[in-house]
């Protein structure tokens, strides 16, 4: 029984399964779309999705922008509470150099943790700089899945993993 065993084991070790989920990742943002098995794209999918939610935290000038706004529903879905209220009370007093300085480290912090997922330094710079902006409104569901069918060769089904619009 597997009863509590969460994810896909794909019949590899452990290891082995997350270097390949590092580089299917890296290659979907590398090409916005990727053409590998469903099970692969069913287990990539939500952990690309993650990254590319911790990609829009990595912006500095945004997290500034929002704490301005006051603008506490987008913040404490981005971080906790009280990372949140501590925007927003140097947003309130006015202290543009402490805000700043606070908002420049944790997206540093975020664009650290993108860069060690992605095995590619100029992808995970990507995915921070080009891709994260164009999903800056959407509440999630960056990623769409197509089956293709079946695989000449040995018959295992097929999917389309690919970066919305």
């Amino acid at each position: 029984m597997r009863h509590r065993k969460a994810g896909r084991r794909l019949k590899r070790s452990s290891g082995h399964r997350r270097a390949l989920y590092r580089n299917l990742m890296t290659e979907l943002f590398r090409y916005e779309r990727i053409e590998t098995t469903e099970a692969k794209a069913r287990a990539v999918r939500p952990l690309a999705e993650k990254l590319v939610t911790k990609a829009r935290k990595a912006r500095g000038e945004r997290v500034v922008e929002l704490a301005k706004q006051r603008d506490v529903e987008k913040l404490s879905a981005w971080f906790s509470a009280k990372r949140a209220n501590q925007l927003i009370e140097l947003a309130d007093q006015e202290d543009e150099e402490a805000l700043e300085q606070m908002a420049q480290s944790v997206a540093l912090h975020a664009r650290r943790q993108v860069l060690s997922v992605l095995t590619d330094k100029d992808i995970a710079h990507k995915l921070v700089d080009e891709i994260a902006p164009r999903f800056e409104d959407r509440p999630g569901g960056y990623t769409r899945m197509f089956k293709l069918g079946m695989r000449r060769g040995d018959a295992a089904k097929m999917a389309l993993l690919e970066l919305v619009d």
